[in-house]
């Protein structure tokens, strides 16, 4: 049965596209604030973006074109079968032709797979018309009469119609999420390459914070801050992004604990902030070292950096403790 469309079906649609895009974006932002505040810091020079931008062009954008290149290759083969599917007719009475697969998309030769492509649309459209011309036959032969045929395809249409354009919408939707998933991940890549020239130039002066311990359990550490600022102030923190070192998998942004959650600290006091993280075995892969970054701000003019660096350790077997 074709599953009827309705108001919700766009709606939770563009209601999830919409968030998806809010959450991508806001993560490009943060490492764009993160760049400029860098710049600020004199750790960067102001033409950074420029400078930078032309060497990762060179190791990176091959990769990302094809990466677009198959986002839209994807979205146009399925659109040109689902047309052909709903605008051929129904063949009642005939044997189903075995379902035509679309041509698989091949970086290194776009220009073959375009034309993979018309071959393709031109062997469905092919299906489409010897459909029709079946139906005209069965007209001429008297076995069926244009009215039937007219009322037959109206029902069809009736019948499909609602199923296509849910279909349609979410292609549609497929389309727009692929083409910002590559867009963010492109854009990610490129504040990262440029925030770690600033951490190389500044890596003595960077303090490393390491919570490691066996996947499952939580592991913790504690930093000692001192408020230098001559006045009263609340140590604020915040985490970016952290991923393997080995540039394997997605990045992820820690679910990371404070205690204290606010910690106030008047002229030249020190306070003890105690760091914890759930090493969910789901998140962090075991013995994968994951780095980040953590910003701490308020207790200096210029904000404590921290190399934050993640290991989930394997689970030890009872018989590795001596168990049986």
């Amino acid at each position: 049965m074709t599953p009827e469309l309705n108001s919700t079906d766009w709606s939770t649609s563009y209601s999830q596209y919409l968030a998806r895009s809010a959450a991508l974006s806001a993560r490009t932002l943060n490492l764009y604030q993160l760049a400029l505040e860098r710049v600020s810091q004199g750790k960067l020079p102001a033409t950074i973006f420029q400078d930078h931008f032309p060497a990762f062009a060179v190791a990176h954008g091959a990769v990302f074109a094809n990466r677009f290149a198959e986002v839209g290759s994807r979205f146009l083969s399925d659109l040109v079968r689902l047309g052909s599917s709903f605008s051929r007719p129904a063949e009642a009475g005939a044997a189903a032709e075995p379902e035509s697969i679309p041509p698989q998309f091949d970086a290194s030769n776009p220009a073959r797979w375009y034309e993979q492509l018309a071959e393709y649309a031109g062997q469905l459209n092919a299906r489409a018309v010897k459909a029709y011309r079946a139906q005209l036959d069965r007209v001429a032969a008297g076995e069926t009469t244009p009215s039937e045929v007219q009322q037959q395809t109206a029902e069809q249409m009736a019948q499909q119609l609602p199923g296509y354009m849910q279909l349609t919408t979410q292609l549609y939707f497929d389309l727009l999420n692929g083409l910002n998933d590559v867009r963010s991940a492109y854009e990610e890549t490129y504040f990262h390459g440029l925030l770690a020239t600033a951490e190389a130039n500044n890596k003595d002066a960077t303090v490393a914070l390491t919570l490691a311990g066996p996947a499952g359990t939580t592991a913790a550490a504690s930093l000692s801050i001192t408020n230098t600022t001559g006045q009263r102030t609340r140590i604020s923190h915040r985490v970016l992004d952290v991923r393997r070192v080995d540039g394997a998998g997605p990045s992820l942004v820690p679910a990371i604990a404070f205690v204290p959650e606010t910690l106030e600290l008047g002229p030249d006091e020190e306070g003890t902030l105690t760091i914890s993280l759930q090493l969910d075995p789901e998140q962090y892969d075991s013995d994968a070292l994951y780095t980040g970054v953590l910003y701490l701000t308020g207790g200096s003019d210029v904000p404590l950096e921290v190399d934050l660096r993640i290991l989930a350790t394997p689970v030890a077997s009872k018989r590795s403790n001596g168990q049986g």
